[in-house]
């Protein structure tokens, strides 16, 4: 199945200088600290290709010609999630551009191999785009809010735009992945940033550490590890991509969270989340041996 998706979404006609080798180094602090910053991921090249192909995407999805000039976070009743961001979600399964970027099994072989599993499905991807004035994403942990739980549940997060202090670069509370629960999440949404803490007393002593990058430049980061984004105070939007992988071997924990309805009906608890259609097998060894 991982050659069917690489014959038709990823032209191998492309040559792309991704820089996809993690040493054993880079893999150990990864699982340490629940995070992994990789700078210049992406060359200068490659940049302007996923720029301009998620620029695009997500212009189309919200009908407007210019999603970076044209959408405001300081509309009359909006809440302050709607402030936070400009999000769009699933954007390969409607735009060529980005299926042609995002399907590459050399992603999804790094993805694996960070997070330790045997193989990985793409479960979705998103544009986050914080526009000047947006607020600050409150501390959260992803995978209590998936339709599976996983350790090895893991997202790379691409910086279109450098991301800084100033305008909304990600924090970390390193190692909280080792005793996150499934149970709680902070989802995004709440307004109090450090929420979470409520929830995890034992976290209040972790310094959040900022994670400034430059564009180009990808963060693996676990889905168990709490981590949070400051406020755009720039009159430029910071622009990012992520795509978040599931174990192929993970299964369904009931929640819906983005499965399509089709997938999320047929689905019983316990029975494995594989459905091709929608969650494309990216890597797995098994098809590799």
């Amino acid at each position: 199945m991982a050659s069917f998706f690489y014959n038709s979404y990823y032209p191998q006609t492309q040559k792309y200088s991704m820089h996809t080798a993690l040493s054993s180094e880079q893999i150990t602090a990864y699982r340490q600290n629940g995070y992994l910053a990789i700078d210049n991921l992406l060359s200068a090249n490659e940049l302007g290709s996923w720029r301009q192909a998620i620029d695009q995407a997500v212009d189309q999805t919200i009908g407007q010609r210019s999603a970076r000039r044209d959408i405001r976070h300081n509309q009359a009743g909006e809440s302050y999630y709607q402030q936070v961001f400009v999000q769009c979600v699933n954007l390969w399964k409607d735009h060529g551009p980005v299926r042609n970027l995002v399907i590459d099994p050399r992603i999804g072989q790094m993805a694996a191999q960070i997070s330790g599993a045997s193989g990985v499905r793409l479960f979705h991807d998103h544009a986050l785009i914080k526009t000047p004035w947006a607020n600050p994403t409150n501390f959260h942990v992803d995978n209590p809010m998936d339709p599976y739980y996983s350790a090895q549940a893991t997202m790379l997060w691409i910086a279109l735009d450098d991301a800084t202090l100033q305008n909304g670069c990600l924090y970390f509370l390193p190692g909280s992945h080792k005793t996150s629960r499934y149970d709680t999440s902070g989802e995004l949404g709440h307004a109090g940033i450090g929420q979470l803490i409520d929830d995890y007393p034992e976290w209040a002593e972790i310094e959040p550490l900022p994670v400034e990058v430059k564009a180009g430049a990808g963060i693996f980061i676990s889905g168990m590890v709490a981590h949070a984004a400051g406020p755009n105070m720039t009159l430029k939007p910071r622009r990012a991509f992520a795509m978040l992988f599931m174990p192929e071997d993970a299964t369904f924990n009931g929640q819906q969270s983005v499965l399509p309805d089709e997938v999320f009906n047929r689905l019983k608890i316990g029975e494995p989340i594989d459905d091709n259609e929608h969650l494309p097998l990216l890597y797995s060894q098994s098809t590799t041996a």
